[in-house]
């Protein structure tokens, strides 16, 4: 497994950074496992987790979903996936308006229509308690 390989597994797992996994990974010697429990370890002490609920749609139910996901709140990015492949990361903050949102829906309808299986990524913020 390369680097960048490792450093999309430890961003899937945990919600950090490109930079974040970089450096715990450089700081691990490239050993992935050491690197998730340092990261893991590091969020638990800040007192902060992310979750990553995954979904599976299909092309149809891909703009209602999300329209779905947004409502709902309590969102920071979703991320469309198809067969692995990233199409797009949207990230969603309070106070969102649709006008905002316009430009990703609209792409994501014209994706809609090229692709059948879809993979969301909904990433969320939750305060971790002991």
């Amino acid at each position: 497994m390369d680097t960048l390989e490792k450093i999309d597994q430890i961003r899937q797992r945990l919600g950090v950074t490109y930079e974040e996994a970089y450096k715990a990974l450089e700081e691990c010697n490239g050993d992935l496992i050491s690197a998730l429990i340092k990261l893991e370890k590091e969020q638990k002490q800040a007192g902060k987790h992310v979750n990553v609920d995954v979904l599976q749609v299909k092309g149809q139910e891909l703009l209602n979903k999300i329209k779905e996901i947004i409502k709902e709140g309590n969102v920071n990015k979703i991320v469309v996936k198809n067969d692995e492949r990233t199409l797009m990361e949207i990230p969603v903050t309070a106070g969102v308006v649709g006008l905002v949102l316009f430009p990703y829906l609209t792409l994501l309808a014209g994706a809609a229509a090229l692709y059948k299986d879809y993979t969301l990524e909904i990433e969320r913020d939750s305060d971790m308690e002991e």
